[in-house]
């Protein structure tokens, strides 16, 4: 077999310098290897380093000497060691070469997989969102790239005092084409990119915390909410002003129907009372009746013309006409309700002196979690005439069902009018 000292220079060179990497390798990782799992590498590695630096030092030693003929005289150990057979040394490089390559590779695979405060600097810097953690006196801890980045383009340098940094932003104090558009609690700003960006200060402990978020497509979706709730509140206003002409309409259409109404009925009561003045022709009672009836009806839809809140006055009138009332329940305080509620009533009770002799009308106000209720009832003693809903019936069904709510009416056993208005 040959030693390793006869063979080539170059030959030598090599197997001599995979040791000399496995020695440095060495010399790196066991500091950190000795902080890390598992046993095995904790040994093998320091152990590398020190096979390779027992091969390493004769043979190097050998090539100097012989580079510089210096004869060596002596050295058992020197001369047992330069005489090894050449497989012995390659072996031995290779092997020890080998197996820290095996230790690197392990070890950057469980760098890869595992996680570290670089891990976690590179992944900060890697967001989207803008991220700076810093002391009470400013002193920057951590910022990634995106809030170095947004420092720059609104201050004009770079965030190295995060109280300055703030201050800009609360301030106002921004470069050419940097625009705030809110200080609120989050801090609105847009970029001359016309992109929108969103900041927050917060106080956590001993430092503070800066983020900033991307608020592009929300600002502009909120700016066209804006607008759109700025046209239908316009439109509201518009159809609340037509609702208004409506009901004037329909009253002022109400009180010609209630005129000529009333005057075809006291035209009917003038011409029984004339009869009997002249001819002693009828009924006195019944001709007292009659005028009764008109007047309740003319302060009925007087008080209904004039004044919605009037439901004292309103049963006063009845009972003056000999129409007890039984009512139960509160009307609801809600105005719109309150006031249909009222003309309902009005429209009821004038039916009940027109229609029929009712001795008692009922009105029943009541409410559960969705809706408003009221019930307006008579007995109906002697009817005249069928009731429709060509008239003031008609104009309370339709204010109803326009309000969302429903109106019935029923005629047996007794004549009830019943509304339900939502809440």
């Amino acid at each position: 077999m040959i030693p390793f000292t006869e063979l080539h220079t170059y030959i030598r060179a090599f197997f001599l310098a995979m040791l000399f990497l496995t020695l440095c390798s060495s010399v790196c990782m066991s500091f950190w290897s000795f902080s890390q799992k598992p046993l095995f590498t904790k040994i093998a590695t320091p152990l590398c380093g020190v096979a390779a630096f027992i091969f390493l030092l004769p043979f190097s030693a050998f090539m100097v000497v012989e580079r510089n003929n210096i004869p060596i005289v002596g050295n058992s150990f020197y001369h047992t060691f330069v005489s090894l057979e050449s497989y012995i040394v390659i072996s031995a490089s290779v092997g020890l070469f080998l197996v820290m390559l095996l230790i690197i590779v392990f070890y950057y695979k469980r760098m890869r997989n595992s996680i570290s405060p670089f891990s976690v600097k590179e992944s900060v810097d890697k967001l989207k969102t803008g991220i700076c953690f810093s002391y009470k006196n400013g002193m920057i801890k951590l910022i990634n790239h995106k809030m170095d980045e947004l420092g720059r383009i609104i201050t004009g340098k770079e965030v190295n005092n995060a109280l300055e940094f703030i201050s800009s932003l609360k301030n106002g104090v921004f470069q050419p084409g940097v625009e705030l558009l809110s200080a609120d609690e989050n801090i609105l700003i847009r970029l001359p990119d016309l992109s929108v960006w969103s900041f927050s200060v917060k106080e956590i402990d001993s430092m503070y915390e800066i983020t900033a978020a991307d608020a592009t497509d929300l600002y502009r979706v909120t700016e066209e909410l804006k607008i759109s709730n700025n046209e239908l509140q316009n439109m509201n206003e518009r159809l609340q002003q037509y609702g208004k002409n409506v009901d004037e309409l329909t009253k002022a259409r109400e009180r010609l129907e209630t005129k000529y109404r009333i005057h075809g009925e006291l035209g009917k009561a003038l011409l029984a009372t004339r009869l009997y003045l002249q001819n002693n022709d009828g009924n006195s009672d019944e001709i007292i009746n009659i005028w009764k009836r008109n007047i309740t009806v003319l302060g009925v839809e007087n008080d209904v013309a004039a004044e919605y809140d009037v439901v004292k006055n309103l049963f006063s009138a009845a009972e003056a006409v000999g129409i007890a009332i039984d009512m139960s329940g509160e009307i609801p305080e809600k105005e719109n309700v309150r006031k249909l509620f009222i003309e309902a009533a009005a429209e009821a009770l004038t039916n009940a002196v027109r229609h029929a002799d009712a001795k008692l009308f009922t009105v029943k106000f009541y409410s559960d979690l969705f809706s408003y209720s009221a019930s307006f009832s008579n007995s109906i003693e002697n009817i005249s005439g069928e009731i429709s809903e060509g008239g003031g019936l008609s104009s309370i069904r339709k204010k109803t069902e326009r309000a969302g709510g429903r109106m019935t009416v029923s005629t047996s056993p007794e004549f009830t009018l019943t509304i339900t208005l939502p809440k």
